[in-house]
């Protein structure tokens, strides 16, 4: 049996006295009228954005029955009609006869007079947040907090666009809960999914956030949370599943932490027909890392992803985010246990299942638990920021809302200001034309100039890279190659102010190139010297070619790319591409690791210099140096230090065109894939409990002649069983044949450190297969191996 929590009457004395909520249009009752408009956004956060003073209740009502007018009004943009104009409240962000059920045949306004019952407690809550803005903190105790959760979760479950297609049966994205829907309406009696939603939404109404919990946690004790993620993206829901949905608000109460974040002085939240529950961010891909509930113009609830919580870096880090609001840092809540117990011993007792931490926090004695939360104050950039999350996700037929016409303006004009919202901030042109005619701006004052000085570079923009930037977008600046056209971008990105768009960029060219730094092992010859500039155009095929190669690579080196079809989206991976080869092809350990990424990759990455690039130069030199002195055996302890030097001086130089380092890069390349995958197989014991990853080891170039000897035959041995079609060079008195021997050796001491950084367990179940008695030793953190 579901149980339900009510106001006192003094509770609900308070909050009608306080003119927060509104049941209805009318009352309610059995003889409710036929047609009733039914918000999903309710009145009270709605009259947050009243253009004139707030009213009370009862001055309303008196106004009403004096004048027949809706005497409360906010600003309504229509997006579709381009028109602004001064809207009543009860005629706004609502439909007719939403929430009634037509089966009900005692009140088919029931739902709609629940939903309002949550809103009273609701609107409570976020009157006392108000009042404590100034102090900068906020304490709840668990009920509320509890029930300000579920009126969120209701709050996105009720909205207009839920209710067709939550529960579709034959909706694409409900392939895998078809057989469940089907069964549930059969037993339900239910006969649409209008019908089911309700159902589901009542549900929901009448249950507390404890009962829900409660049932959820029996789902998790009987299938798991593994079982039930599997039902939902790759099996299907077992029909007999009744509270299966307790599931999906089990999902969202615990998968983010509460925050509450305040706009800048002088700025506000806006309100749009989706602003409620707007997801924002990916995660590896997967979305939801925010939630967005604006409540008024200066109070923003977020539910923030539980992966951003400062104690879950140190678990998430191979994890890449992507979100706007990232530079925000809101504290999860400080909870205070009535017990006195702290956090670790509260878990430790209660929290060994999901039932039982249920059943603690459905207990008196979790009731009377509270949690403080550190309101979050927002810089002017920030509430601009989130203000343009809620902007990039209206749709063409929709609204928004806000409270004062100056500061709606400085948001739409910085949201304008944006390249990456060119194409969306088409649908604010005419409200940012309403604005300004009826505000006074100086008439010679550009858009950006209106945002304080204050405001961070980030959020202005280049007017050359804006131009540039807008003709791409409408098709009329036109280019030979997608190359070229991201080249010229990033030129001028390099002389250009600051902005979002380039600052997104740097932020994942610096991830990959991160990667690449710290997967060498940090012996290039070359830093610092002068290198070659990237060519300013190339042919279309090498265009694609490069294109089709460096996006999943720089996907795979930790960067978060787009991968969208806008040519906004498409035109930012490019140029990040073109700005990572840049920035490489200056540091010769990162150009070193880019290239031996592939065995397609040098080929590719050598035709982006003009010849004759400075590391060609010190390739040729070196090499017929060394082979006029190769029977010299003054300069090097052994071939492997030979070796070692020429992979130093010729393979980590910096970008090269000439063929014999492509043909070094290419075949450690292959040397690495191939033993990348055989080396994956099981082990004996010790080496199989041993960490296969090294990322510090570096080798040591001077080794014996002997011990020398002994790794290249047994490398090439092992080599020629694993790598298809290569047969090792005999080397010989010609400089080609010196070479290809060379470009072998080199390869196996690059595939060495390789091997010695991320495979290490498996290097030393081999390099202990040497004689005993050797004293074999090859890298600088180890002991010598195969000692007596």
């Amino acid at each position: 049996m579901t149980r339900r929590r009510r106001n006192t009457p003094k509770q609900q004395a308070r909050t009608e006295l306080a003119g927060e909520a509104q049941k209805t249009d009318s009352s309610p009752s059995s003889c409710a009228p036929a047609t009733q408009y039914q918000h999903f956004i309710p009145r009270f956060i709605l009259r947050r954005f009243q253009v004139g003073p707030v009213k009370s209740k009862t001055e309303r009502q008196r106004e009403f029955r004096r004048t027949g007018v809706d005497p409360e009004y906010v600003y309504y943009y229509d997006i579709a009609t381009g028109s602004l104009d001064i809207r009543p409240i009860g005629k706004v962000y609502g439909v007719p006869n939403f929430y009634q059920d037509v089966r009900n045949t005692y009140n088919i306004n029931e739902i709609e007079e629940k939903l309002a019952d949550l809103e009273r407690h609701a609107a409570s809550i976020i009157m006392d947040l108000h009042k404590a803005l100034p102090q900068g903190t906020f304490t709840l105790n668990r009920r509320s907090l509890e029930l300000l959760r579920k009126f969120l979760f209701i709050m996105h479950y009720r909205n207009v666009s839920c209710s067709n297609t939550y529960f579709q049966a034959d909706h694409p994205e409900n392939a895998r809960s078809r057989q469940w829907i089907e069964s549930f309406m059969k037993a339900k009696d239910i006969q649409s999914a209008v019908e089911f939603w309700l159902h589901v939404l009542r549900y929901y109404l009448d249950a507390s956030h404890s009962d829900i919990m409660q049932d959820a946690a029996e789902l998790v004790e009987k299938y798991g949370e593994e079982g039930l993620q599997k039902m939902i993206t790759e099996s299907h829901i077992p029909p007999d599943l009744e509270h299966f949905p307790a599931y999906t608000y089990h999902t969202h109460a615990n998968s983010y932490f509460f925050s509450i974040w305040e706009a800048a002085e002088g700025e506000e939240f806006i309100v749009t027909h989706n602003a409620f529950g707007l997801w924002e961010g990916l995660a590896d891909g997967s979305p939801d890392l925010h939630r967005i509930f604006i409540v008024s113009p200066r109070i923003a609830l977020i539910l923030r992803s539980i992966l951003l919580r400062p104690e879950m870096k140190e678990f998430v880090k191979p994890l890449s985010f992507m979100s706007s609001l990232l530079n925000v840092n809101p504290a999860p809540p400080t909870p205070i246990y009535a017990s006195g117990e702290d956090g670790v011993h509260i878990n430790q007792v209660h929290f060994q299942s999901a039932q039982s931490m249920a059943r603690y926090r459905s207990s008196q004695e979790g009731g009377n638990d509270s949690f403080m939360f550190k309101i979050t104050k927002l810089s002017r950039p920030q509430t601009l920021e989130l203000n343009s999350v809620v902007l990039v996700n209206v749709k063409e037929t929709g609204s928004l809302t806000f409270l004062s016409r100056a500061s709606m303006l400085r948001t739409a004009r910085a949201f304008r200001s944006l390249p990456a919202n060119f194409l969306m901030s088409q649908l604010l042109v005419p409200l940012i034309a309403q604005l300004t005619a009826t505000m006074e701006t100086p008439p010679l004052q550009a858009p950006v100039a209106v945002l304080d000085q204050n405001v961070d570079a980030l959020t202005l923009v280049d007017v050359v890279l804006y131009v540039l930037l807008m003709q791409i977008c409408t098709g009329s600046r036109q280019f030979e190659t997608a190359y070229d056209r991201a080249h010229l971008v990033f030129r001028i990105m390099e002389k250009a102010k600051p902005t979002l768009f380039g600052d997104e960029i740097s932020r994942e060219v610096e991830k990959a190139f991160k990667v690449c730094k710290d997967s060498e092992d940090g012996m290039s010859f070359a830093e610092g010297v002068s290198f070659a500039s990237l060519l300013p155009s190339i042919p279309n095929e090498l265009s694609s070619q490069l294109f089709q190669f460096m996006i999943p690579c720089m996907s795979r080196l930790g960067a978060v790319m787009s991968g969208d079809e806008g040519i906004l989206e498409e035109l930012q991976d490019e140029v990040a591409v073109v700005s990572f080869l840049a920035r490489a092809s200056s540091s010769p350990a990162v150009w070193h690791a880019l290239s031996c990424t592939s065995p397609q990759a040098p080929e590719i990455l050598s035709r982006l210099f003009k010849k004759g690039t400075p590391a060609d130069g010190c390739f040729v030199n070196f090499t017929r140096y060394m082979y006029r002195e190769r029977a010299s055996s003054s300069f090097f302890s052994s071939g492997f230090h030979l070796a070692y030097s020429l992979r130093g001086i010729c393979g980590m130089a910096g970008p090269t065109t000439i063929v014999v380092s492509q043909s070094y890069y290419q075949l450690t390349a292959s040397i690495i894939q191939c033993l990348s995958r055989t080396m994956l197989g099981s082990l004996p014991e010790p080496y199989a409990s041993q960490p296969r990853e090294r990322p510090k080891a570096r080798l040591i170039y001077k080794i014996p002649e002997e011990h020398s000897e002994l790794l290249f035959s047994n490398m090439k041995m092992i080599l020629r069983k694993s790598l298809p079609g290569y047969e090792p060079s005999p080397g010989g008195d010609t400089l080609g044949q010196t070479l290809q021997k060379w470009i072998e050796e080199m390869a196996i001491v690059g595939c060495l450190a390789w091997l010695g950084k991320h495979r290490r367990n498996h290097l030393d179940f081999i390099l202990d297969g040497f004689p005993q008695g050797m004293n074999f030793k090859l890298f600088e953190d180890e002991e010598a191996t195969g000692s007596t």
